[in-house]
């Protein structure tokens, strides 16, 4: 009840009679509606003014106000806010009352960088003679060669072998007397549902990958949350790539999911009959394959490689699954919240709705098309000017190759995400991007119709779609075309953009793709926050580049770059435009004029450039500081500037001031 009903409640019956039977009916009402609205108003303002008491309810610009009552130091903002860290000042008092103990430490490193963490006290790694009245008998001098899963974790933060006195200061030295190595996990879990897992051989043979386009990657764990802030964080508790020992004793079902059809629909595989394994490519003179499990298992799974086989005598026609993978942020196809200002407009105008999913329930046929295709053939029978949304809810394999034709004054949305209510059998609610990463085995086609005069060209929004052989611009008239967390596979696919077209703007923002090509006069792209794994070719093409990683040469007319990684070799035709600030630059790059750029040596090192690997594009730690520094924020120079890795890192230093036990020195280590 607002409060205008409550002040209408209040008044004497007579007055609200005569309010509704006078020649002005309702003025009365309408003068208690305008003071029950600023009553209203009043009465949230005093209940946002209490959960502001509260760090736990409070508004961001609150939360350095009440940090600075209980004295937290003042902290680089991360993030994208400029408040301290929530959890940094919830957590203060607690911090002070067990200061110096390991647990604490491990909490502070989490809420100050927003990355998991494990604290190490390298004292208690060192093989030194131990006096008999106080034995260590976890401790051993020698490793036990039969503990396979110790030998798994050799060198790193949950080892417990003993080592030889490391003198030098952390991080130099990790193994010393006055030691403590913090341990961070970088990589961000994403979990994948029901994704389609790729055949080795075709007809399947019943090996198979978990990676939809067929490449091995490593599968991470799916991190438990920790409940309170005494205990110490466990392998279940931090992002990290699985072993296979690890998968092993602890149950591969307990990781994965898997589902097989052998004809009449996929069933689950019990948890029990998944076994973790070592399915390495075997040895040249062997032509069985990968190893396959032995019973009662009925499939095995090798999380270092990805790989899945079945025993002898399975051999299931499609196969999906569930799993986690690790990657750096935000950037490319993913299963994370993508919503942006463009399509919620879109979504919020769309008059012509389709959804395409194999488990939809038939009270959802209002909206459902059976495939992309049909999907796509109702799009063509819309007028011009119409706003359309087509969207893909789950994560599996479509193996369609789809031409776009968008008219003029049309826009078109193709996006990957869910909507509860229509997986539910409801047509109501409202679509989300988020949770799905569809994948599309074949190309994207678009054309554009004829536009001019007062009538917009038609434009074509991708967002959240991981598509295996490209996307292309055909000969037409398109005004737009904006791919958004997209990713157009390296290795097999090319973003292409053919003649004609001469007013269109192509837009990548936070995108993984291949080779970017555009032949013809007249395009303009803008590329932002994202990797080019391959050449920019676009010689007649005005271009401009914010935040990215270029693994290939570049050729332009003219460019306009800030806090990016231009590896390859840069050509700009006229270099009396624009300008390149805050990038490093290759080799004899011929460019405009440059602000506080890098020098060409030394040369960028990445964790990987191998696509499907967790650290993909990542700079890696010994990559040198003036381009983990170099860009206009003072961060890593490339796609993940944003992350703002080196602030995170200069918060950990600062708050151990306080909280690190005297004697005692710190360093830093990535785990991942």
């Amino acid at each position: 009840m607002t409060a205008a009903d409550e002040l209408w409640a209040l008044l004497p019956e007579v007055y609200r009679r005569r309010d509704a039977e006078d020649q002005q009916a309702g003025v009365l009402r309408a003068l208690i509606e305008l003071l029950g609205g600023q009553a209203d108003v009043l009465a949230s303002d005093l209940a946002r003014l209490y959960d502001n008491w509260f760090v736990e309810t409070c508004d961001p610009w609150v939360v350095p106000y009440l940090g600075e009552l209980v004295g937290a130091r003042s902290l680089h903002p991360v993030g994208g806010t400029a408040a301290l860290p929530r959890a940094y000042v919830a957590n203060t008092l607690a911090y002070r009352r067990r200061k110096g103990t390991p647990a604490v430490l491990e909490q502070l490193a989490r809420d100050v960088t927003g990355w998991p963490a494990r604290v190490v006290e390298s004292f208690q790694l060192l093989g030194t003679t131990q006096y008999l009245n106080h034995l260590r008998p976890g401790n051993p001098r020698t490793p036990d060669l039969r503990d396979a899963g110790q030998l798994e974790r050799l060198g790193g933060p949950f080892e417990r072998a003993a080592h030889t006195l490391d003198a030098r200061r952390p991080p130099a030295g990790r193994y010393g007397i006055r030691g403590i190595g913090l341990h961070l996990w970088r990589l961000r879990p994403f979990h994948l549902g029901r994704a389609t897992a790729r055949a080795v051989t075709d007809p399947p043979d019943g090996r198979w990958r978990f990676d939809p386009l067929g490449l091995d990657t490593a599968l991470f764990n799916d991190p438990e949350p920790e409940r309170t802030i005494t205990s110490l964080a466990t392998q279940r508790h931090l992002p990290g790539p699985l072993g296979r020992r690890e998968l092993f004793d602890r149950g591969a079902g307990t990781a994965v999911r898997v589902f097989a059809d052998s004809g009449a629909g996929f069933q689950e595989i019990p948890a029990g009959q998944l076994v973790a394994a070592d399915l390495s490519d075997p040895p040249p003179n062997v032509t069985t394959g990968w190893r396959r499990p032995a019973a009662p298992f009925l499939a095995a799974v090798d999380p270092v490689l990805g790989r899945l086989a079945f025993r002898d005598g399975t051999m299931p026609d499609a196969v999906e699954v569930e799993y986690t993978y690790g990657f750096p942020g935000q950037v490319g196809a993913g299963p994370y919240d993508r919503d942006s200002e463009l399509t919620d407009q879109l979504i919020g105008n769309a008059s012509f709705v389709r959804v395409v999913g194999r488990d939809l329930p038939a009270r959802a046929d209002d909206l459902r098309s059976p495939t992309l295709a049909d999907a796509l053939l109702d799009w063509d029978q819309q007028p011009a000017g119409t706003v359309g949304v087509i969207a893909l809810l789950d994560s599996r394999s479509y193996d369609e190759a789809l031409a776009v034709t968008v008219p003029a004054g049309s826009s078109l949305l193709l996006a990957g995400g869910a909507w509860p209510e229509v997986e539910a059998g409801s047509s109501g609610g409202r679509l989300r991007l988020d949770d799905r990463r569809p994948h599309l085995l074949q190309s994207i086609g678009v054309t554009g119709g004829a536009g001019g005069g007062a009538t917009p060209r038609g434009r074509l929004v991708v967002d959240g779609l991981l598509v295996e052989q490209g996307v292309r611009v055909h000969t037409g008239d398109l005004g737009e075309l904006r791919l958004l967390h997209t990713t157009v596979a390296p290795g097999g696919g090319a973003v292409r953009v053919d003649g004609g077209n001469a007013d269109l703007e192509v837009t990548l923002d936070r995108c993984v793709t291949g080779p970017l090509g555009i032949v013809a006069e007249g395009p303009t792209l803008a590329v932002s926050n994202s990797i080019v794994d391959g050449d920019l070719q676009a010689h007649q093409t005005e271009v401009r580049l914010d935040a990215v990683t270029l693994l290939g040469d570049l050729d332009c007319r003219t460019l306009e770059a800030s806090d990016c990684l231009l590896v390859g070799t840069v050509a700009v035709e006229r270099v009396q435009q624009g300008c390149v600030r805050f990038s490093y630059l290759g080799d004899a790059a011929r460019t405009p004029r440059r602000y506080r750029c890098q020098p060409e040596r030394p040369a960028p090192q990445f964790t990987s450039t191998r696509f499907g690997d967790p650290g993909y594009g990542q700079l890696a730690d010994r990559c040198a500081e003036a381009l983990r520094q170099g860009s206009s924020r003072q961060s890593d120079l490339g796609a993940f500037g944003d992350l703002l890795q080196p602030q995170r890192e200069a918060n950990l230093r600062a708050a151990l001031d306080e909280y690190l036990r005297f004697g005692l020195e710190a360093g830093i280590f990535h785990a991942t």
